[in-house]
């Protein structure tokens, strides 16, 4: 298998030995054979493309990386700010929704900061997650704090709160009904079923014995 350094790689097939250096750097491109007969030896050839290689990084402005780009998934029109929801299988018709914003720390760890909407409302907790973003600040109490320093007191959406929680109590108690609802049947069951024994041993006794020849 062809030895592959990164920039450069090993390349033996038929009359080629050498080493093909290659980079790209946004929308340019380069490329170059270095054969182990012109560089005068295959250690020789290798020395010369990482060289190559090294100089072409100097030259060439730095790869883009993904921190820095919007994904086609991305709603929000903003770099590490996306929607999500999530729902609760709980309880029916119960969803979660927040305003998440993400990126990557400078020794690389990946940090977020999430805003739910049902309790600042879709603006607000976009606002904050983007404000989150732009400081890379995990800490939701300093961004609120940032944020109202700026623009006043955030008002809490309590009705939409209100709402989750009287969607969790119409939930419970659809489970009481059922419940109850189970256990009267088992016991109609249980009453017919003793009555249908009781009938049959009543039957029982009024026979008439039988006759002897």
């Amino acid at each position: 298998m062809p030895r592959k350094v990164k920039g450069y790689s090993r390349v033996d097939t038929g009359e080629a030995h050498g080493w093909l250096v290659r980079i790209k750097r946004g929308d340019e491109r380069r490329s170059k054979f270095i054969s182990d007969k012109s560089a005068g030896g295959k250690k020789k050839a290798e020395n010369a493309a990482k060289a190559l290689y090294e100089q072409w990084t100097k030259e060439l402005p730095p790869p883009e990386t993904a921190e820095g780009k919007l994904g086609k998934r991305n709603k929000t029109g903003v770099v590490g700010v996306h929607f999500s929801s999530d729902a609760d299988s709980r309880y029916p018709n119960c969803v979660y929704e927040y305003y998440i914003a993400s990126w990557k720390s400078a020794d690389g760890q990946r940090q977020n900061a999430r805003f739910s909407v049902s309790r600042w409302g879709k603006k607000v907790a976009l606002e904050l997650a983007k404000l989150a973003r732009e400081k890379k600040i995990a800490d939701r109490d300093k961004i609120i704090q940032l944020y109202e320093q700026e623009h006043g007191p955030i008002k809490e959406k309590k009705v939409a709160r209100r709402n989750a929680a009287g969607t969790k109590k119409a939930a419970a108690k659809k489970t009481t009904k059922k419940a109850a609802a189970k256990k009267k049947t088992a016991k109609k069951a249980a009453a017919k079923k003793t009555v249908k024994k009781a009938a049959k041993k009543k039957t029982a006794k009024k026979k008439p014995a039988a006759r002897k020849k």
